[in-house]
């Protein structure tokens, strides 16, 4: 599952749509489906790669978008948060089915599960290092920095993926991190995970609604942003 959460610099409202408005909410939510895509064919694939047929026999082992897509979280709720001026984004992709009896046996379903959850934030940070490093060797052959805006299509991908490597890897489920967590608990610490997948989904939605919630994260991911930016201004010199 890949979900996300962003503070989104947006002014407009439902009401009063110009061009740039739309063009703005479009870009987003085309970077917004291609991470999902790439993320959540990480996942099937490391499944896959680990021995379970379950995610190709649902084809989900696939870069197409549309296999990855879920209608409301990557679609409806994208274009509704990104015209409404709310400032806040917020979707996620279909969870890929996977069997962890089905993995090999050299590893453990545990440890199984873990290496399937990290290898969607992993795609994500990968995404974020090509597209930063693709707007510093821009800026590097003669476009200043300053002229490529925050809605750009490098700036939003590279942006948003850095959003979703981070968000994914909150140690509560049902995201990425839960899982991890779960694999670094071990089975003595069951009762952990075992409230955290109760409690989890509560949990997260207060981060992601609840104003305190939202300044959390946003504080948490503050350094995430600030190491983002040096990458790009070293890359352009």
């Amino acid at each position: 599952m890949v979900a996300t959460f962003a503070p989104f610099d947006t002014t407009f409202g439902l009401v009063a749509l110009g061009a740039a408005d739309i063009r703005r909410a479009g870009i987003f939510l085309i970077c917004l489906v291609a991470a999902i895509a790439l993320h959540e064919f990480s996942h099937a694939k490391v499944a896959d790669w680990l021995g379970d047929p379950t995610p190709r026999r649902e084809g989900r082992v696939t870069l197409n978008p549309l296999a990855h897509a879920d209608p409301v979280g990557t679609v409806l709720l994208p274009i509704v948060f990104a015209l409404s001026g709310s400032g806040m984004l917020f979707g996620w992709g279909r969870p890929v089915p996977t069997n962890p009896v089905l993995y090999r046996r050299e590893v453990s379903m545990r440890g199984g599960m873990a290496l399937v959850a990290l290898a969607g934030p992993a795609m994500n940070l990968l995404l974020a290092i090509v597209s930063g490093v693709a707007i510093g060797l821009v800026a590097r052959f003669g476009v200043p920095i300053g002229t490529l805006s925050a809605d750009h299509p490098l700036f939003v991908f590279y942006t948003l993926n850095i959003v979703l490597f981070a968000f994914n890897l909150i140690p509560i489920h049902p995201l990425d991190g839960g899982k991890i967590l779960a694999w670094a608990l071990g089975a003595k610490r069951q009762h952990v995970d075992d409230f955290l997948r109760q409690y989890g989904p509560w949990i997260l939605l207060a981060l992601v609604i609840l104003p305190p919630g939202r300044v959390l994260l946003g504080f948490l991911m503050q350094p995430l942003y600030r190491l983002a930016e040096a990458l790009v201004v070293a890359i352009a010199g």
